[in-house]
């Protein structure tokens, strides 16, 4: 509803300017030179365009405020909500992110459980890396996870990932946490 009452003002300016294109010719121009005045061809154009930019600013403000995103009433229909939704873009991007927010649900109820296996399982070296990643690839695989052990420059960093593919498509796991010698964060 706010765009649509900025719209509204913005047509009402571009009006105001149809009436009056020599307001318009001093803000845009006219104040950068003395006794500066506009010619019969600008004065003409400005009339048009500022006419036509503000229906076409009514039209838009009117299909925002009765009808177009977020505005108007869904109709109804035979589906099993009992509704249709105005917009089917926006509706696919909810099921998207509802079925994002179940997985990354999941995900976490994942890492809470298998966090502390991998916590208890690790041993860590003087170097801080790990002394037995044998028996960590071995509890991964176990549990249906995956691991992967990146050398850095202060020691290691263990990723997990879950059984859940990380996007459509992805043969690569959901990352579940990170391990380093200091302890382990699963991801939000």
């Amino acid at each position: 509803m706010l765009l649509a009452i900025i719209l509204v003002l913005g047509a009402a300016w571009s009006f105001f300017i149809a009436a009056r294109p020599e307001v318009g010719f001093f803000l845009e121009e006219g104040w950068k030179f003395r006794d500066a005045e506009p010619s019969d061809l600008y004065l003409g154009v400005t009339r048009f365009g500022s006419a036509v930019l503000g229906i076409a600013l009514l039209v838009f403000a009117a299909i925002f405020a009765f009808g177009g995103p977020g505005g108007g009433t869904p109709e109804s229909d035979d589906s099993p909500t009992g509704t249709a939704t105005s917009d089917p873009l926006a509706e696919g991007f909810a099921q998207a992110r509802e079925k994002e927010d179940e997985a990354a649900a999941r995900s976490k109820e994942e890492c809470r459980r298998l966090k502390p296996k991998f916590e208890q399982t690790v041993k860590w070296n003087a170097q801080d890396k790990v002394a037995n990643p044998d028996a960590l690839h071995a509890l991964a695989g176990s549990e249906g996870a995956s691991v992967e052990i990146e050398s850095r420059a202060n020691g290691e960093v263990v990723t997990v990932r879950g059984s859940e593919a990380e996007y459509a498509g992805s043969s690569r796991g959901r990352v579940l946490f990170f391990m380093t010698s200091v302890g382990a964060t699963c991801m939000p």
